[in-house]
């Protein structure tokens, strides 16, 4: 049997969050050292209450991915504006961060599937965790893990079954079984016929739809994606095997389906479809923005810097928020992030065109600004990816609607 490896939980989470808010709360943005991670929680607020109209409107379920901010704070909001009960998480240190919190406690969350195929070191807490929470989830998409799965249920008389989705590929290329190998066909029956297994379904993710320049491209990545869920669907039952759920999804399709939820296309397009999944929608950010599918009045993450010099000789200002503060994420735009001078406009007045570990290089910028820009004044920059740009914080600031003073702090899980 695989020897089990352990998920370890940072143990000064709940402590050291109180001491930030203490610290923290009240105070304005330029009282605070740079870089800071900077959250809108009203444009959150609106961002998730619209993904709820998916639920309401087409009757579809929603599941809401936790790993853009792995907070409790805002999985609470993404949970209520979705009116659903089920999230993804990319790590185990979120499953238990998730499920230790007080979203179980308080009926909030009842499904947490960990997003990424489980490997069978980790069955330990596969099984821990499945008896903390209503519904643990995992993916399998090797018929190796499934023989290990079962061989350590043997071994360990487990009388819990695994929950478990069939990942699928449906032209992203990153996981998951293609629809075209007959291995799939085997796999999906053991899975069924598997006593150690509930199978759930199959869940593909469409992140090649980042691509997308314009709503309608995002539109045709969804038809696609569906289409071949469905695909997939249609050749499983057609050797018996059952599908009770397809989950499908990424934050462009998602948002071309709220896009074009009036018109008469998308309940063709989503036939069939039980579930539909996406994170980054809560914050948005520069990607996202190059989609057409949101503005940058929808993007709630920002890094807040300060100019620390200027120089005039090759026209560019140094700010003190680089690689290790927005990430080395792109975006089709271009460089590194927006610059902005304030949040309650979100005037683009700069871009960041180069960044190293600590420093954030703005080359891109008139010659009236350069003039005007003093050392010290405080910046804030749009990323290109929310994701990994707060995977790079410690704690992030929450403000709303565009306001400089701080009205908490949260704290999100580290680590694997």
């Amino acid at each position: 049997m695989e020897q089990q490896t352990v998920t370890n939980i940072t143990p000064y989470l709940s402590e050291w969050r109180q001491s930030l808010k203490n610290n923290m709360i009240g105070k304005k943005l330029s009282e605070l050292r740079t870089p800071s991670l900077v959250i809108d929680k009203a444009i959150l607020e609106r961002n998730c209450q619209q993904l709820g109209k998916i639920h309401t409107e087409l009757n579809t379920n929603i599941r809401i991915h936790v790993k853009t901010h792995k907070t409790v704070e805002a999985a609470r909001i993404q949970l209520e504006g979705a009116k659903s009960d089920a999230i993804v998480v990319s790590t185990l240190a979120e499953a238990y961060f998730m499920i230790e919190s007080d979203l179980v406690k308080d009926q909030l969350l009842k499904q947490v599937l960990l997003g990424f195929p489980i490997t069978p070191d980790k069955f330990d807490d596969l099984f821990k965790l499945s008896r903390k929470v209503t519904s643990f989830q995992i993916f399998i998409d090797n018929s190796s893990t499934l023989d290990a799965l079962e061989s350590y249920c043997r071994l360990r008389n487990e009388s819990l079954k695994a929950n478990v989705f069939l990942k699928i590929d449906c032209g992203y290329g990153r996981a998951g079984i293609p629809v075209d190998q007959e291995e799939s066909i085997e796999l999906a029956r053991r899975l069924q016929a598997s006593e150690h297994v509930n199978f759930l379904g199959i869940y593909s993710h469409a992140g090649h739809s980042y691509a997308s320049q314009t709503a309608n491209a995002a539109l045709e990545y969804l038809e696609n994606e569906c289409n071949s869920a469905r695909a997939f669907r249609n050749r499983f039952e057609q050797h018996g095997i059952t599908i009770k759920t397809i989950s499908i999804g990424a934050t462009p399709t998602v948002k071309a389906i709220i896009r074009f939820m009036d018109d008469a296309r998308i309940k063709n397009i989503l036939q069939g479809i039980t579930e539909v999944h996406a994170g980054a929608y809560a914050f948005l950010d520069r990607q996202q923005v190059s989609t057409t599918l949101g503005t940058l009045d929808d993007v709630a993450v920002s890094v807040m810097g300060r100019v620390a010099s200027k120089y005039p000789n090759r026209h560019s200002i140094l700010i003190d928020a680089g690689g290790l503060a927005l990430s080395k994420d792109t975006a089709p735009q271009g460089g590194f992030g927006y610059v902005l001078l304030d949040l309650k406009h979100k005037k683009p007045v700069a871009t960041v065109s180069k960044v190293s570990q600590e420093h954030g290089i703005i080359t891109d910028i008139d010659q009236e600004l350069f003039s005007s820009l003093h050392i010290g004044q405080i910046v804030h920059v749009v990323p290109n990816h929310c994701c990994l740009t707060c995977a790079c914080h410690l704690y992030y600031v929450v403000i709303e609607e565009g306001n400089d003073t701080v009205i908490d702090v949260w704290v999100p899980v580290k680590g694997w």
